[in-house]
């Protein structure tokens, strides 16, 4: 019996007990979880079965890519244009998806639209954001700052978080990625919000935060 679905037997048992299941096992078992001839939709099964709460569940997503998908750090793995307007409107995200599993590299607007997809698939609420971060603490003014990254909002037990994958996998070093995941970038915390992450209010497009939402 191969150890990821032994985990996945125990985590159940003890879930059917009654056990209330503990961040750091959800953590473990995505950990072992392999991504199977490019299956998204059986990838995202696999990772979520075992939890019954939309946290968990999320978790595992967010713990698998930080894992998995390594930052594009020399723009090596983006797709150079978008279709024209004739193409079928699913194509450009099927192109995009089977780009990152291939290559296991993206960039932040990679890393939110894989998080994206695999919490619908969940059947958890979750949109992209985009805005502007300030990792270097650079000063920036909202009036004239042109928007340079992605994340998401999702929607657990209710409650709406946003969750920054691609700043939880690791850091470029020049041309370099260092993996390493920061748990920090799961539901962020209010203080983490304000020192790094500027809003830009868009009518046509943002959510009650202000912040935009990305429809892709």
């Amino acid at each position: 019996m191969g150890k990821s679905l032994l985990f996945s037997l125990c985590l159940c048992l003890a879930l059917c007990a009654g056990a209330q299941t503990d961040i750091g096992a959800v953590d473990t078992y995505a950990a072992t979880i392999r991504l199977n001839n490019n299956d998204i939709e059986q990838l995202a099964d696999t990772l979520t079965a075992p939890f019954s709460t939309e946290l968990e569940k999320a978790r595992a997503i967010f713990v698998w890519i930080s894992e998995n998908i390594a930052y594009d750090c020399g723009k090596e793995n983006r797709l150079e244009t978008v279709p024209d307007e004739a193409v079928h409107p699913l194509y450009y995200t099927q192109q995009q998806l089977e780009n990152i599993l291939k290559n296991r590299r993206t960039r932040c607007e990679g890393y939110a639209f894989l998080f994206r997809i695999m919490c619908r698939l969940a059947e958890i609420q979750c949109s992209s954001l985009e805005g502007f971060a300030r990792f270097n603490g650079e000063k920036v003014d909202p009036a004239t700052v042109e928007p340079n990254h992605a994340w998401n909002a999702v929607c657990l037990e209710g409650a709406w978080y946003e969750v920054d994958v691609s700043a939880g996998s690791g850091q470029c070093d020049g041309g370099r990625f260092n993996a390493g995941r920061r748990d920090e970038y799961f539901r962020m915390s209010p203080e983490l919000l304000k020192r790094i992450y500027i809003q830009i209010d868009d009518d046509r497009r943002s959510n009650n935060s202000g912040r935009i939402i990305l429809k892709f």
